[in-house]
């Protein structure tokens, strides 16, 4: 009967991590239902394990006497191993990365599953609802919020030019509220071209394309590549 109530919590373990599974099933990230289901039946399986060593233990059963099992110890393995888990669905193109969400997700569910293992059903509920939340409601709260957004943008123009287009620049930049960082300054013998490379940042929404377009306007410009 011991071992059942320790496969409920298993199952528990299991079902909790679904609800987040779900949501990250639904939303197309690399870490979904199953990845979800197993990483917290896998660590509620080791602390149950251990839990069920610590019952034989105390009736002399199977270990050698003195033998003792740290439940904190096994807790801090689970983590640490499912940190490497985690980095494998983080990607980084430039300055966008992708991933971190699903990689704190699976952190997450491998705690639920140490909480459920470890017989704490009312905290592994309860966190499961918070972390719910978190995945649902704080993510439809973030799109109402004015964010930082950094973008790459270089501009291509006549030599002749390059002061005035500068300073036309850093104008438009300063009408829509951006600041503008030069990071890179290049000059072509053979195209004939001046490079000019900025890291732009603004907060709230800003239609690229047509900053982009604004940009191709101004005199002395002959190309604009506007990246995110």
């Amino acid at each position: 009967m011991f071992e059942l109530e320790l496969l409920a919590r298993v199952a528990l373990a299991g079902a909790l991590s679904a609800v987040v599974g779900l949501e990250r099933e639904y939303h197309g990230r690399p870490a979904g239902l199953r990845t979800h289901l197993l990483v917290a039946v896998g660590a509620a399986l080791v602390m149950v394990t251990f839990e069920g060593a610590r019952v034989l233990i105390a009736a002399g059963g199977v270990f050698s006497d003195g033998a003792q099992v740290d439940p904190g110890r096994l807790a801090a393995g689970i983590i640490t191993g499912i940190g490497f888990l985690g980095a494998g669905t983080i990607l980084r193109v430039g300055d966008w990365v992708r991933g971190l969400t699903t990689a704190a997700s699976i952190w997450f569910v491998a705690a639920l599953g140490i909480a459920a293992g470890e017989g704490l059903y009312v905290l592994a509920i309860g966190a499961t609802a918070i972390g719910f939340m978190v995945l649902t409601v704080v993510s439809r709260l973030e799109h109402h919020l004015p964010t930082t957004v950094y973008h790459r943008i270089s501009l291509y123009v006549r030599p002749e030019e390059r002061d005035a287009v500068r300073s036309l620049f850093l104008e438009r930049c300063t009408r829509h509220q951006i600041r503008p960082l030069l990071t890179s300054w290049e000059s072509s013998i053979v195209s004939g071209q001046v490079v000019m490379r900025y890291r732009v940042r603004h907060r709230g929404e800003l239609e690229l394309d047509d900053f982009a377009n604004e940009l191709s306007l101004l005199r002395g410009v002959l190309e604009v590549k506007a990246e995110l």
